[in-house]
């Protein structure tokens, strides 16, 4: 059953938390995934995590992998995961070193620009400019690697004009990642945003 989400947020009281459904429904969480996070720059790590041409390491958002890969001229790349032949993934390994990137099902072989090279069994005339591996936004400032998956999305200039000025005392371009923690919780997104912006809780829990 499709929810109406303007109708279930007509429902809502100032001052009052969010109706149950937008914390519940499958569909509304769905549409947040589409309309927020797969259209706004997301932090995806540190180039010094691919120092060298091939390296690699993998970012997954919701149902989406991407590759962040480091090419042979120095620049950084990010490549949707996922072949142009039948949709297989082309990584598996979180983090790793690639002199190409080749899909495991069928054999076709993709640059470090995603670039497809090589494709058996085409047929003659078959244009490989056209099926190379799907390409993302991505901004490297100051050594933090950013990316979006939406072609038309907002600048990143406003953001690194902003951002710049506060960050560059901490030479951040020089650091190294020494160790990474994933926290993961059983609860909707906004549940996790709510808590971390309040600090109501901070005496009783902390």
């Amino acid at each position: 059953m499709s929810i109406d989400i303007r109708k279930t947020m007509d429902s809502w009281q100032p001052g009052h938390a969010l109706p149950r459904a937008v914390y519940h429904d499958p569909e509304i969480y769905d549409s947040e995934i589409r309309r927020i996070f797969l259209k706004s720059w997301q932090y995806v790590g540190h180039a010094s995590q691919i120092p060298d041409k091939g390296d690699y390491f993998l970012f997954e958002i919701a149902d989406e992998s991407v590759i962040l890969v480091r090419d042979g001229d120095g620049g950084v790349n990010a490549l949707l995961n996922v072949c142009r032949h039948r949709g297989s993934r082309i990584c598996d390994a979180l983090e790793g070193r690639e002199t190409r990137l080749t899909c495991k099902y069928h054999g076709w072989t993709y640059a470090l620009d995603g670039s497809l090279r090589g494709a058996g069994h085409t047929p003659e005339g078959f244009d490989k400019s056209r099926l190379g591996l799907k390409r993302l936004r991505l901004r490297v400032f100051q050594g933090l690697i950013f990316i979006n998956f939406d072609q038309d999305a907002v600048p990143f200039d406003p953001i690194e004009n902003d951002l710049g000025p506060l960050l560059a005392p901490y030479g951040l371009e020089r650091a190294r990642v020494a160790h990474r923690q994933n926290y993961p919780i059983e609860s909707n997104w906004k549940l996790a945003v709510e808590n971390y912006c309040e600090c109501y809780h901070c005496g009783p829990a902390h």
